[in-house]
């Protein structure tokens, strides 16, 4: 019937960037009490950059992380504290690489730093993925971690960097501010780049597999509101995000279609990652992309009826 298991740990913290609307669901279960529904008091940190939520995870510092890059889930299965994720809140690649009215063509863009995150967030991949469909290499630009997609965008405005990735829903606010679109990473299917909806490290998940499960669980059920209830979703967004009304439920419609409805993923999804970071951390490519993720938690929530419950597609 749906019903979840008591959580070994009933308090627990979570590292998250939150820089874009399709990044909102971990702080939306926390606004809806679905954390509090299932048994959890979950202590929220926001962090500049995905990067930093993953250090903190690794660390210690924080039990799980949320809506952040995949990589390393990868990297982390070379050192003593591998990591993996229980659920992937996207999928796919929808940046495009803006830049500054006189970048318009890739030759423009040789020497030029283009702003990401944190190395090996889901900027850093979007930025290298850019690079290699404008047939440049990696040395003919900089890469510059500024923060998340607020902090990108105010990089390029003020005129520091030259060019970064930023959601292609944010495309009509990048035309008006007069930055020239370069490539739009968000036509080519393909790009089948995961990003994590939540971390955590094996250690723990070994430890207190029923905490991960409620944790994956909670987060389901935001994504699945997010994605069906624009009302309810654009009312917390523009709480949080201090928009008016209007903006929020703009905001909100346009990564509607850009999230992943399952949370699942396929291990195909990782690999990409791991081909894409190679080019800047060879070592990368020593790591198993099926150990990236554990998908047993999600398919525990299908088994006991808990997708069925809350009308969450498995497919």
């Amino acid at each position: 019937d749906g019903t979840l298991p008591k959580p070994e740990q009933t308090k627990v913290k979570l590292g998250t960037p939150i820089g874009e609307p399709s990044q909102f669901a971990v702080v939306l279960a926390d606004q809806l009490g679905l954390y509090k529904k299932y048994g959890i008091d979950v202590t929220i940190t926001k962090f500049n950059a995905g990067g930093d939520a993953t250090t903190a995870l690794l660390s210690g510092a924080v039990d799980f992380s949320g809506m952040n890059g995949s990589d390393f889930v990868l990297t982390s299965q070379l050192t003593d504290t591998p990591a993996q994720a229980a659920s992937v809140y996207k999928s796919r690649v929808f940046d495009g690489l803006f830049c500054q009215k006189d970048v318009k063509t890739a030759a423009d863009l040789k020497g030029k730093t283009i702003a990401i995150s944190s190395l090996g967030a889901t900027a850093h991949a979007s930025a290298l993925l850019a690079v290699a469909g404008l047939k440049l290499g990696d040395k003919d630009v900089t890469y510059t971690p500024v923060g998340n997609n607020s902090a990108r965008i105010a990089a390029m405005k003020a005129g520091s960097v030259g060019c970064a990735p930023v959601s292609m829903d944010q495309s009509k606010s990048m035309t008006d501010l007069g930055l020239n679109l370069l490539i739009d990473l968000s036509q080519d299917k393909s790009l089948t780049y995961p990003a994590i909806g939540i971390g955590v490290t094996v250690a723990y998940a070994k430890k207190n597999p029923n905490t991960v499960l409620v944790m994956a669980a909670a987060l389901l059920e935001a994504q699945t509101i997010l994605i069906n209830d624009l009302k309810t979703t654009a009312a917390e967004w523009a709480k949080f995000a201090q928009v008016d009304a209007a903006k929020a439920e703009t905001d909100v419609k346009a990564i509607q279609s850009q999230i992943n409805p399952t949370m699942l993923w396929e291990d195909s999804g990782f690999a990409f990652t791991q081909q894409i970071f190679s080019k800047a951390s060879p070592s990368v490519m020593m790591a198993d992309p099926a150990k990236a993720g554990d998908r047993s938690f999600l398919q525990k929530l299908i088994d006991i009826g808990f997708y069925k419950k809350i009308n969450a597609p498995t497919s």
